[in-house]
């Protein structure tokens, strides 16, 4: 049975115990899916939810995840695409540590995700239901559980008695939704879940609801739309901007009114590939914003690396956030001149009033002259590229950019990209074309190992949508691709998978070459533990999991097995596509 969509009408909801009682709170909160991966302390949850159905109430859906990072990446693929927090549910201290990158992915990526663990039982003389029973609850207690996840969940508390549920629940989930969002943590021991109960009592969640998020300070507003407007050479960097597809309008706009190159990192989709204000040649990018008089960041957790470019230093900066000091990152150190906390769906769309009505005729010949030039400049590439393909096409091993190019002529327009190809990111975004709002998702965090169970959230949250993920043979080992894959089959939600096989870490090799260009690995081509000697069978990992599998190592197979992949997806198989890149 699927989750109703709104809370039990009645104050009052008979509950036989603290378990029963949760679950109804979760259907009170929309929760549609529990992601979970069970323990000894998860049983009540379990056996509640079963229960509850039995008489005829709402349940969430509850699904096994083999592998705890699996889960939390499902969790956060479906908040990407819903807006609304659901429930991953872990096993006591090996459990929340399992969670692991999968955790720190959340944080980062303000992902609104509500985890629930178990705690070690308190009792173990059987005078209360749900006491320690087995040894391995003396071995899971540890002194301060939760700070194995403080410095990523943005709350975190422990239910000790189940009157304080009806306080607790909607309190963690206001937490998760709010700007800016993020993970929160709930721990419960079988004890406290097992205790009876009279009925479950549920507080108006309308007074519990995330906070509006705020507009631009209007004076901050008309002084970046003065900068701007006396800019000769203005650059905006931005990152996930278009996570509000209003925001994509308005970035659109704005761009395209003052002529002003956008160098977008593309965790989203912020604008579209081929608008000609989007630079998506990294270099171009950099030597851009070496010469910028006037760097307009826009929801862009690093907006550059010093080592490798930044702005003059006389260059005016304006920063558009809603969290513009980043606390959580301690080093987090960039000179702005104008921060402007601000929803950036509200602010570029006073941004671009501002400008508009501030613009003389000589500022709208100058933007428009400036615009001219960036659409010949995006022509130019854009042929540049054609070019360089027809070469590509016809080599071996095959280019990334032709596995692109391939996706580019299969993909509808409203597929999900989810893309973590690592190394191959920046070749992603010049070369993968995305022009819909919502269709390319990209890691935007350090855990490797998300983008299959990402591409799991985003199928359950839109079945209707194909779904791609796009990673590195790396990264699909990170992802625990059995149960992934396992997972996806099991819950019928079917997604490809294409792996950029380069056959080793060259994430990890890069750092070698950069830290000892003269060392003893570049002279004797001896990267010792960024190499893999030998491929995994990446198709036969796909089949052992009932799904379709191919290796593809020259250009004139790529195409037909992408539409067989397809093809199998449509049909409710996952499948993975192995192409083999030159070796790192």
């Amino acid at each position: 049975m699927t989750t109703s969509l709104s809370a039990p009408s009645a104050q009052l909801v008979t509950a036989a115990n603290t378990a029963e009682a949760l679950v109804q709170h979760l259907v009170a909160q929309r929760v549609d899916w529990i992601f979970l991966n069970p323990g000894t302390d998860t049983a009540p949850i379990q056996e509640a939810v079963v229960a509850l159905r039995r008489q005829g109430l709402p349940a969430p859906r509850v699904q096994v995840c083999p592998d705890e990072r699996v889960a939390m990446a499902a969790a956060q693929g479906y908040w990407m695409r819903t807006g609304r927090p659901q429930v991953v549910i872990v096993h006591v201290d090996v459990g929340t540590q399992a969670l692991g990158a999968a955790l720190h992915n959340a944080q980062r990526t303000n992902s609104g995700v509500v985890i629930i663990a178990g705690r070690s039982p308190r009792t173990f003389d059987g005078s209360l239901p749900g006491g320690r029973s087995i040894a391995v609850h003396w071995q899971q207690d540890q002194p301060d559980q939760v700070g194995i996840v403080r410095n990523y969940v943005k709350w975190a508390e422990e239910l000790t008695v189940p009157e304080a549920l009806a306080h607790l629940l909607p309190r963690a989930f206001q937490v998760a939704k709010s700007g800016p969002a993020g993970p929160v943590y709930l721990t419960i021991a079988r004890e406290v879940l097992m205790a009876p109960q009279d009925g479950v009592r549920f507080p108006d969640l309308h007074r519990h609801r995330a906070p509006v998020t705020p507009p631009a300070c209007r004076d901050a507003i008309s002084t970046a739309a003065q900068w701007l407007a006396q800019a000769e050479r203005p650059v905006l960097i931005t990152s996930r901007t278009g996570r509000d597809h209003a925001a994509v309008t308005a970035l659109d706009q704005l761009a395209s009114l003052v002529g002003i190159p956008v160098c977008d990192s593309r965790e989203v989709l912020n604008l579209p590939s081929d608008h000609p204000c989007y630079i998506e040649d990294d270099a171009h990018a950099a030597e851009l914003l070496r010469r910028a008089d006037l760097v307009l960041i826009v929801d862009s957790e690093v907006p550059w690396v010093p080592l490798n470019r930044q702005p003059p230093e006389d260059a005016r900066v304006v920063q558009i956030d809603l969290d513009p000091v980043k606390p959580t990152m301690v080093n987090w150190s960039f000179a702005v001149d104008l921060p402007i906390q601000s929803d950036s769906s509200k602010a570029l769309w006073q941004l671009l009033d501002s400008v508009r009505s501030g613009s003389t005729p000589d500022d709208r010949e100058r933007w428009s002259a400036r615009y001219a030039g960036l659409t010949e400049a995006k022509t130019a590439r854009t042929k540049s590229r054609a070019q360089r393909l027809a070469i590509l096409a016809e080599q071996t091993p095959i280019a990334a950019e032709i596995v692109m190019s391939e996706l580019n002529d299969l993909l509808p327009p409203d597929c999900v990209v989810i893309e973590e190809a690592t190394t191959n990111d920046m070749l992603v975004r010049e070369h993968l074309r995305r022009t819909e709002p919502g269709t390319i998702h990209a890691i935007g965090a350090a855990g490797l190992g998300w983008a299959m169970g990402a591409a799991l959230g985003v199928k359950l949250a839109e079945p209707e949508r194909e779904v791609v993920a796009i990673c590195g043979d790396g990264t699909f080992m990170f992802s625990a691709p059995l149960a992934a894959l396992w997972t996806a089959r099991d819950v019928r939600a079917p997604f490809m998978t294409v792996v950029l096989n380069n056959q080793g870490y060259r994430a990890s090799k890069f750092p070698v070459h950069l830290l000892f260009p003269d060392g003893a690995s570049v002279e004797q081509n001896d990267f010792t533990g960024t190499v893999f000697k030998e491929s995994v069978d990446f198709a036969a990992v796909a089949t052992a999991c009932g799904g379709f599998g191919v290796a593809v190592t020259e250009p004139w197979q790529l195409r037909e097995a992408l539409k067989n992949a397809r093809q199998a997806v449509s049909q409710g198989s996952c499948a993975v596509v192995d192409v083999r890149l030159e070796r790192i």
